[in-house]
């Protein structure tokens, strides 16, 4: 099979008035940290509390997909359709261990193009269409954790990035056509020997401006789809911050190399609109993140002090982008209680982070919640 040819030089292309590949600096921008308020992206939010019942109770959100007047939400065993209300639908596929069912979601991608939803469930891609009806299926012969829609047709897939001499660790990435038959695959610029390693799931892969952009582990540099080939679009420097990828992890040297590379980062997440880069940043094997901003019109790194934008507008929870759509719509979700409790702190004035008492539509949804509801979709467009 072909290997994708990725083209390092600079391709002169102009966005954002900067003319690519972006650089951004974090060793040099990690020390900035601020509050930004969320009136700053200048938008409207939605609030869309999710209908409860029993036939569409979400353990949590997995991951959420907004097409037109549908919304599509995971909780990791199921995929649900809501309308953009909030009431439920109807259940995409059948939960399951048949042949045409799943029994998890590793991950999913809904095509508002082609109005297909395509899902990854132990090896297996199901196709449906957007009333929920499986139109096909295939099982891959790699091993799938996240998938995409590319160019003229094609699906893209991200392998579970593993470590030690695997013959699926040559590749970090598949693009096939959509019955699955392999075209081309992208090569792994970091193979990792040491076993047993770091497992990465999941890497930064999104479309933005009509193409796919995407970063693997390890590497620096984020790259977009530009006609036959790859190009750059993101050079990111993290200097002494840069954690190694290949680490051995044994229950002798994990304590000692989790302490040792606690001030390490690897960059877990990016998203875009057409203002900013939206960075997401793991530090060493814990579970702490740092939210970052680059602006694309003067290059500026902001490293968010509350994790996400102020909310100045409705004094409730601090935002961030977990996904953008159609390169504008950015949704953020949150538990049913940890809203609550933001409300009332709002209400009893014990909230002092934005200086602004919570609004109407803020208290409205307070008195239309309770404890055991299901998530709230926070939307802004």
């Amino acid at each position: 099979m072909p290997v994708v040819c990725c083209n390092r030089g600079n391709t002169g292309k102009m966005t954002g008035g900067q003319a690519l590949p972006f650089q951004v600096d974090l060793e040099m921008n990690i020390s900035n940290i601020r509050s930004v308020p969320l009136s700053s992206l200048e938008r409207v939010t939605e609030y869309i509390p999710l209908e409860t019942d029993t036939a569409c109770m979400l353990s949590r959100i997995a991951g959420v997909s907004l097409c037109d007047s549908l919304i599509f939400v995971s909780d990791g065993s199921r995929l649900l359709c809501f309308d953009r209300k909030g009431k439920f639908l109807y259940t995409v596929g059948s939960p399951g261990r048949g042949p045409d069912e799943y029994n998890y979601v590793r991950s999913f991608y809904a095509d508002n193009i082609s109005k297909e939803i395509y899902l990854l469930s132990m090896g297996k891609v199901l196709i449906f269409g957007f009333d929920g009806k499986l139109k096909g299926s295939f099982k891959a012969d790699f091993r799938p954790s996240q998938v995409m829609t590319g160019d003229q047709n094609r699906l893209i897939f991200h392998l579970f990035n593993l470590s030690g001499p695997m013959t699926d660790t040559a590749s970090s990435w598949y693009i096939t056509d959509k019955q699955g038959i392999t075209l081309e695959k992208i090569k792994n610029h970091n193979p990792r020997k040491s076993q047993p390693g770091l497992l990465v799931p999941d890497s930064p892969l999104y479309n933005y401006g009509g193409t796919t952009h995407l970063l693997e582990f390890g590497n620096d540099t984020l790259y977009y789809f530009n006609g036959p080939g790859m190009d750059p679009y993101v050079i990111f420097s993290a200097g002494k911050l840069r954690m190694d990828p290949d680490l051995l992890l044994t229950p002798d040297t994990f304590k000692e190399i989790s302490e040792r590379i606690k001030g390490k980062v690897w960059i877990r997440d990016v998203k875009e609109n057409d203002d900013y880069l939206f960075i997401k940043l793991s530090w060493g094997l814990s579970d702490s993140v740092s939210y970052c901003l680059f602006n694309k019109s003067d290059s500026e790194v902001t490293v968010l002090k509350e994790n996400g934008f102020t909310d100045d507008i409705n004094g409730g929870l601090a935002f961030w982008p977990q996904d953008v759509f159609a390169d504008h719509l950015m949704v953020d979700h949150a538990e049913a209680l940890t809203l609550l409790k933001a409300i009332k702190a709002g209400r009893s004035g014990s909230s002092v982070k934005t200086g602004q008492k919570i609004s109407s539509e803020l208290e409205e949804l307070g008195n239309r919640i309770d404890e055991n509801s299901n998530p709230v979709l926070i939307v802004l467009r």
